[in-house]
């Protein structure tokens, strides 16, 4: 379909800039969602893949540290058989325990790599925040590229960093499973000189599982993400993965994917990583079972703050709060109330927050501004987590929740278009 994107009417232009449709090459990326309509590299994602290439020719050990959620999972997954595929030997992986280790890189796992003899650590999905266990890591004779998908703060670590919140290699708001695929997309052409047709062809299942990822992560289905998606769609027919070739037989993507939210004790790792279909079928029967009891105990512990949510509070302490139900309670709460809303708990001596607004308000600008009263944050805009320094609760409420309750939900439109509008 050849559309001039001059010639739309002023509404139907309005309506697509919306969509980040702004001009014909944006236009062409959302009528086309193809492989052909990807972005080019950037100077920094160059850079990435000429480094990963000398580390590969030089033999040095590689490691692919990720995340636990489904994005995280995918984003090592895609990393991982990009690495063994390049490597040609087996890349080792790390998954931190978010409950015991935090999210992203901690002392405990670098560790380890160092133990391993691990010459170079690649992040998926986590670490443009880690300034410190970056210096760490350095001290302890490691290397580190990082990439990475949410909000960075003013400090950047000090390391050679992939995101597309600071660079021009994709879309803004890929999912972490996005900027894997486009690295790995960027080293199958330099290194290996096949375009991403063709390779995709032969490796099915990276698409795929970025389909997931970025499904998963729920970023905006626009751009790039949209190419992702469709191409991923077709690539899930394709691959011979059992348990990704499971997941498309069992019909709607979305509604397949969620019983593995929920996996716990590692199953939802296990789930990816099987290698028979019998296999993969076992698992995902405990997934759903356990994604049902998840589901009513979830419900429950929502239920539970209703009242406190009908007094207009916006920022609530529930200290024996289950931290596996904290970001599910907290987006319900969000969508209960259209209002900003942060939700505290406790995990061992830690006190973790989580926090889900709409999207024009800005959570991390909030957290930015009680910083004082904070361990960490990090996460994206309208979603986005926390520690709390010990015995600051009650004054983090009072500063946070007056700038929450200032919030005025709005009736949002994308366009007015009038029926007689129309290409010129």
């Amino acid at each position: 379909m050849n559309v001039n994107f001059n010639s739309l009417s002023p509404g139907m232009k309005s309506f697509l800039e919306k969509r980040e449709i702004r001009d014909k090459e944006s236009l062409d990326r959302f009528l086309d969602p193809t492989f052909k309509r990807l972005r080019p590299p950037d100077e920094t994602l160059k850079k990435v893949v000429r480094k990963i290439r000398t580390e590969i020719l030089e033999g040095k050990n590689i490691l692919i540290w990720g995340d636990e959620d489904m994005d995280g999972i995918s984003s090592t997954l895609i990393m991982l058989s990009t690495m063994e595929k390049l490597t040609a030997r087996k890349v080792e992986n790390y998954i931190p325990s978010r409950r015991f280790e935090g999210y992203g890189l901690c002392k405990r796992g670098i560790d380890l790599a160092v133990g391993k003899g691990i010459d170079l650590i690649i992040t998926v999905d986590c670490g443009v925040n880690d300034s410190s266990e970056v210096e760490y890591l350095k001290r302890e004779g490691l290397d580190v590229i990082i990439t990475d998908h949410h909000e960075p703060k003013e400090n950047l670590p000090n390391a050679l960093i992939l995101n597309p919140k600071l660079g021009s290699f994709g879309f803004k708001y890929l999912a972490g499973a996005g900027v894997a695929f486009k690295l790995a997309d960027a080293l199958f052409n330099h290194i290996m000189g096949e375009s991403t047709t063709e390779w995709t062809r032969k490796m099915p299942e990276i698409p795929a599982l970025t389909l997931i990822g970025t499904i998963a992560d729920r970023v905006p289905q626009l751009d790039e993400n949209r190419i992702l998606i469709h191409e991923g769609l077709r690539c899930l027919e394709e691959t011979s993965s059992p348990p990704l070739s499971l997941l498309h037989k069992l019909g709607d993507i979305e509604e397949s994917m969620e019983p593995l939210f929920s996996g716990v004790d590692n199953l939802t790792w296990e789930f990816f990583t099987t290698s028979t279909i019998k296999k993969a079928r076992e698992i995902y029967e405990k997934l759903k079972i356990n994604h049902a009891n998840w589901s009513i105990r979830a419900k429950k512990e929502f239920s539970s703050l209703k009242a406190w949510l009908d007094e207009g509070h916006f920022v609530l302490f529930v200290p024996d709060l289950d931290q596996k139900f904290a970001g599910f309670v907290t987006g319900r709460a969000k969508e209960y109330t259209n209002h900003p809303i942060f939700v505290i708990y406790q995990v061992g001596d830690n006190i973790r927050g989580e926090g889900r607004g709409p999207k024009d308000f800005n959570l991390l600008s909030v957290l930015s501004s009680v910083k004082d009263l904070l361990v960490d944050y990090g996460g994206h805009k309208p979603a986005c987590g926390f520690t709390l320094k010990k015995g600051k609760v009650e004054e983090f409420k009072e500063r946070v929740e007056p700038r929450l309750k200032e919030y005025k939900p709005k009736t949002s439109f994308d366009a007015r278009i009038e029926l007689w509008e129309n290409t010129k």
